[in-house]
């Protein structure tokens, strides 16, 4: 009985990690996503080209974890073409994101 319980406990607390690891990934493609949307909106209003926007977020942001994440989301943005929308964008950058947390994004 006590073994029974003992696993009962063990597979609960696995399943809750899973949910907590999914939450957190969950959370992180929105993030990605949603300031990939915003940048193909700024590309889109302001013609940036990719050394342009660069350029302008190493003026406005000093060097941080933060500035280069900004720009990592930022080059895959850019290497799809400018008049995608920004929603298609969004939703390529979130289902690559949570592909690529999962392992299973395809190699390009």
């Amino acid at each position: 009985m006590q073994r029974c319980l003992w696993l009962i406990g063990f597979l609960l607390s696995v399943n809750l990690s899973a949910q907590e690891i999914q939450r957190g990934t969950i959370t992180s493609c929105a993030y990605q996503a949603g300031t990939a949307l915003e940048i193909q909106k700024i590309r889109q209003s302001e013609g940036d080209n990719w050394d342009s926007f660069e350029a302008k977020i190493k003026q406005i942001y000093e060097e941080s974890q933060g500035r280069t994440d900004l720009l990592i989301i930022a080059e895959r943005v850019f290497v799809e073409p400018a008049e995608k929308t920004a929603d298609d964008i969004h939703e390529q950058i979130f289902n690559a994101c949570v592909q690529r947390q999962q392992g299973t994004e395809p190699i390009t």
